[in-house]
């Protein structure tokens, strides 16, 4: 892919047009996909970290799995604990211990890995980043400060298109870090970017592998995030874009992926008290994301804002999205039969 970005503008924007062209989506989608690919190949690459690293979250059900049909256009990546020196059981915050010394453990991974992403891994990536790009100019790799944690990194690439007033697709790919998730299980994944199933024939290397978080453990974490939704209380906002975990997790659902999941009951065990220690609420309710109580759907006084949210992503499916009352359909009557026992 090396090869490819020193083309000339000129060059590489036929590409993306031509490949956006066939896939019926926008050029700035079809080049923001080459770049969230190239960035995720050039961290697992890095020396003494990359070996740290799994991929998770939308963009690998898209990238690494192909089970949504959607545009995820930031990165979504955990360091591993055990690499940052906490990998024993008196560093550990899932031992039998006080909630304030919970506390302070998950305090002091939080600031192992700002230092690792702030005083390695970024320097690395910089270097990385300019080796290959050359003197091209117009690019950055900074640390995100909408991110108070410090653990997300904003690389601005050098966009070959137009610039587009208001665009939803900004040119630049948002890696988002941490060390609090868990990487098991987790498979080894083929990833390559659109323009390069187009034109293999332009590329001296058209894909490369990464270490993924499995699509059933990546289930049960967005069905227990929509079972925390469904509990928010009325005075809290939710977070932009949340629509999408209600399409993403239909989506499995209708792959079958969720019911390959209940197949592992103790993988939604290990999730729900893996959020309780790293991810506490006092409103979530995970102690009742068991089978019987589990809550896919939103609150109904959720649903219209939460429509509003999902029209404001049209430009980011590939298809012909399915209307959010279908989402909703799918999840209540998954929801349903799992409740009931009717899905082991």
């Amino acid at each position: 892919m090396d090869r490819f970005i020193r083309l000339s503008d000129d060059e590489r924007r036929r590409y993306f047009v031509q490949t956006a062209e066939q896939m019926r989506l926008s050029p700035q989608i079809i080049e923001k996909d080459f770049w969230v690919c190239w960035t995720l190949r050039e961290l697992f690459a890095l020396p003494n970290i990359g070996s740290m690293l799994i991929f998770k979250g939308g963009t690998s059900l898209s990238k690494a799995y192909r089970l949504i049909e959607r545009f995820s256009e930031d990165v979504d990546v955990s360091l591993d604990r055990a690499g940052l020196g906490f990998g024993d059981e008196s560093s550990n915050p899932e031992s039998d211990i006080s909630g304030k010394e919970r506390k302070r453990r998950i305090d002091r991974i939080k600031a192992a890995c700002q230092n690792k992403i702030s005083n390695e891994l970024r320097p690395m990536m910089i270097k990385a980043i300019g080796a290959a790009l050359g003197d091209a100019q117009g690019w950055s790799l900074t640390i995100d400060e909408g991110d108070p944690d410090r653990q997300t990194l904003l690389y601005a690439y050098p966009s070959s298109l137009p610039e587009k007033t208001g665009a939803y697709i900004r040119p630049a790919v948002k890696v988002e870090m941490g060390a609090r998730s868990d990487h098991w299980p987790s498979d080894q994944v083929r990833i390559m970017p659109y323009v390069v199933e187009r034109f293999p024939a332009a590329f001296e290397a058209p894909d490369f592998i990464v270490k993924v978080l499995t699509a059933e453990r990546t289930f049960w974490e967005k069905a227990t995030l929509l079972h925390a939704e469904y509990h928010r209380p009325p005075d809290k906002e939710i977070p932009l874009r949340l629509s999408r975990h209600y399409y993403d997790t239909s989506r499995l659902i209708l792959s079958g992926i969720g019911e390959k999941a209940t197949d592992h009951p103790e993988l939604l065990q290990r999730v729900v008290e893996h959020k309780k220690v790293f991810f506490p609420s006092g409103w979530a309710h995970y102690e009742e994301a068991i089978q019987g109580k589990l809550r896919l759907t939103p609150h109904p006084g959720r649903i219209r804002q939460l429509e509003e949210d999902y029209d404001k992503m049209r430009e980011m499916f590939f298809a012909e999205r399915p209307a959010f009352a279908e989402l909703l359909r799918i999840l209540e009557e998954w929801e349903t039969h799992f409740n009931q026992g009717a899905i082991r």
